[in-house]
């Protein structure tokens, strides 16, 4: 960290010397619009932003798992992109319809303490992902398929000594120039600040949030790019009663309105839903709670201050118990972007799967959605936002040999649905298509562990302000 903020200065003024300096908004790299984390591939081409993780036996040892929804076979060209000076490696991987392709990205990038990539896939219905194998735990993260000028990590806790607690913040440039970044953060043990950060080119890098805000049991993050674009995850490590590993991506931009489609009151869990108003003004922001219509609820209230964090613990609101789990609509009433994300923590010593689970919001709904499943335990949830709309959805499985129909539901305006993993089958490519737009998220259980996250667009997404 030290040495990236000494060369910062150095670096700024060589390239502005040299009149490079310039947005990175037309270049290669596809703009197409998406939910926070989530991508839409295009018709015949998609490239994807992996972030990625740690080498073999890292914190967050990482792969890429890419998922071919569709009925054609697919390839993919895979770049990695190194911590260090090393140059990446490349690849090409064919991907059959109806499979699930790992990837070891470590392999092409031989020593490097922390390795991303980049993907190119011609073929329609195939999305990238990365998978996570750390020392406190197992997640699952989409790529992106856009960069942005600015990151947002809502939440995260360096208490190391105490609950062993550690955060990382993942940069990956994916462009040839150089990009700059400062970064805001907000904790409960006060306000610091990186200026001047140097994300090279085609390099990725590794902010230890715990070295730079410490004993913090709450930090955010905002990440603004003075040149260039990134993309970039939180990644969590616990090890105390909550052990786990949570990697995440990180909101890009913020949203007006944003939907976390899992919130639960279960005993033994601990859910923190996070609004983040990255913004020069307070914002006002109404929590809607959405559910299977059974009962009607009013909204969480919140009022943040310019470049805070509110939190709300679920378990603290008592008029939220007559819930058993529901979908939270984070609604910005100024029309000003706020970054949502949840945290989930099971303790240990719970009558439950112990662990811990996040998820940034989602701030789109779209027609069509693919989801890859694993674990013992499986969730496929779905949520309609519009105030308006019903819903009707077909939930699809795609196999090698075609795909077949699962589930009906219809979804009336402001109505949550699950579908559960006894339905889904084992390790299944859900496919969901809808009449109109919704929102569709994952809950994955395993023998010990945790996850939870969106499922990944696969038509033009809505954004969910602009629902009718």
């Amino acid at each position: 960290m030290r040495a990236l903020r000494l060369i910062a200065s150095a670096l700024i003024a060589s390239v502005i010397a040299l009149g490079i300096v310039a947005e990175q908004d037309e270049r290669r790299a596809p703009e197409t619009i998406m939910v926070v984390g989530l991508g839409v591939p295009d018709a015949t081409t998609g490239t994807w932003f992996c972030p990625g993780g740690s080498g073999p036996g890292g914190r967050a040892a990482v792969a890429l798992e890419l998922v071919n929804a569709g009925s054609e076979p697919a390839v993919a060209d895979i770049v990695t992109v190194r911590s260090d000076t090393e140059p990446g490696g490349r690849t090409q991987v064919a991907i059959g319809a109806g499979e699930r392709i790992t990837v070891a990205i470590a392999d092409l990038a031989i020593e490097a303490a922390w390795v991303g990539a980049i993907v190119e896939i011609a073929g329609s219905d195939v999305i990238v992902e990365q998978t996570y194998d750390g020392l406190t735990g197992i997640d699952r993260a989409p790529c992106a398929t856009r960069t942005a000028k600015e990151l947002i990590a809502t939440d995260g806790a360096t208490r190391v000594i105490a609950e062993g607690e550690e955060m990382l913040l993942l940069l990956l440039n994916p462009f040839q120039e150089d990009a700059v970044v400062d970064i805001a953060f907000d904790a409960d043990v006060g306000i610091d600040r990186l200026t001047a950060v140097v994300v090279p080119a085609r390099r990725l890098v590794v902010i230890d949030v715990t070295q730079e805000v410490t004993v913090a049991t709450r930090v955010s993050a905002r990440i603004e790019a003075m040149s260039g674009r990134v993309v970039g995850s939180r990644i969590q490590t616990r090890t105390g009663l909550a052990r786990g590993l949570t990697v995440t991506p990180l909101v890009q931009d913020g949203a007006a309105a944003s939907v976390i489609p899992s919130v639960r009151t279960e005993q033994g869990l601990t859910d923190r839903v996070l609004v983040t108003n990255p913004g020069d003004e307070t914002a006002e922001v109404d929590l809607e709670i959405l559910s299977d219509g059974s009962i009607e609820l009013d909204p969480v209230e919140l009022t943040i201050r310019p470049g805070r964090t509110a939190e709300v613990i679920v378990a603290a609101e008592s008029r939220l118990a007559v819930v058993a789990e529901f979908a939270v609509l984070a609604r910005s009433l100024t029309g000003d972007p706020v970054a949502l994300s949840i945290e989930r923590l099971a303790a240990i010593d719970a009558e439950i799967v112990p662990g811990t689970a996040a998820m940034p919001g989602i701030d789109g709904a779209a027609e069509r959605w693919i989801a890859p499943l694993d674990g013992i335990s499986t969730e496929l949830v779905l949520v309609n936002p519009s105030p308006t709309a019903i819903a009707k959805v077909n939930v699809y499985v795609a196999r090698p040999d075609g795909r077949s129909l699962l589930a009906t539901l219809e979804l009336g305006p402001g109505r949550r649905a699950t579908v559960s993993g006894d339905v889904l089958g084992e390790r299944p490519i859900i496919v969901v298509e809808a009449s109109s737009p919704v929102v569709a998220g994952r809950e994955i259980i395993g023998f010990t562990s945790r996850q939870m996250m969106g499922a990944v667009a696969a038509s033009a997404l809505i954004p969910i302000d602009q629902l009718s």
